[in-house]
């Protein structure tokens, strides 16, 4: 009886080997084979990092290198800066993460206020292609302008983007060459010391192929000191991640259907 029980115990230990080895390998390549999947949903989540200077002005977009604005402003030396290294999707979602301080005085002194100062009537707005937003009544905020592969041209200058609702808006959708106010990217504002709030996003429209991001002002940006560090993120469509998210747990179910 001694040595049947024994010879039981010995086939019982190396069944639950065999069985132990078989979980260990299918929770290996099942955990590569998830981690994969949803690492192609955060493919659209890429994210590019840009300083901008109080320097750029967004009427500059696209210009011709002789191009001049503004009241003493150059493309040579005061065009806004073209964000690069996240390619731009029509529809897709972008998020901003803002830090740093201008000023259009030329004294920009350290802190954090991307959502701008105080100014009825700022920015100016210059036409020719690219219009600047009403109601926004900031000046040294940060701004963006999206244009396609053309030169802004008088002909296809849009109207205003408006502001009259207010600048907390959870989300927003600019056409071509229309400025857009996005200061901090969050609801809260700055200008008051409210640094929270939540995430504000920006739809890419239909045939932009380029974002410039620039500072707002009345005119001569030339003069102005300081820089945003600007972080842009591309944010996956829910749709998108639902799916890949869907195919995860898919796979995950016939993995442990092979296992028994």
């Amino acid at each position: 009886m001694g040595d049947l029980y024994g010879l039981r115990m010995i086939l019982f230990a190396k069944k639950r080997g065999r069985l132990v080895k078989s979980q260990s390998t299918w929770h290996g390549r099942n955990g590569v084979a998830i981690g994969a999947l949803l690492s192609l949903a955060c493919v659209a989540a890429q994210a590019a990092v840009v300083v901008v200077p109080g320097k750029s002005n967004p009427n500059l977009a696209g210009r011709a290198s002789d191009y001049t604005c503004c009241s003493g402003d150059s493309v040579a030396l005061h065009a806004p800066i073209l964000l690069t290294g996240l390619p731009l999707l029509a529809g897709q979602s972008l998020t901003f993460a803002v830090s740093g301080r201008v000023s259009h005085t030329g004294s920009a002194t350290p802190g954090d206020n991307p959502d701008g100062d105080l100014y009825v009537g700022a920015p100016s707005n210059y036409g020719v292609g690219i219009t600047a937003p009403t109601g926004v009544n900031r000046i040294n905020a940060l701004v963006g302008v999206f244009l396609t592969d053309a030169a802004p041209a008088a002909a296809n200058t849009p109207a205003p983007l408006s502001f009259a609702s207010g600048l907390g808006f959870l989300s927003l959708s600019p056409l071509i060459g229309q400025q857009f106010f996005i200061g901090n990217g969050l609801t809260g504002d700055t200008n008051t010391g409210d640094h929270g709030g939540q995430v504000q996003t920006f739809a890419v429209p239909s045939g932009a192929t380029r974002l410039y991001l620039g500072t707002s002002d009345g005119f001569g940006w030339y003069n102005n000191s300081g820089a945003f560090t600007v972080g842009v993120a591309a944010v996956p469509e829910p749709a998108t991640f639902a799916l890949v998210l869907a195919g995860a747990l898919t796979l995950l179910g016939r993995r442990r259907q092979s296992l028994h």
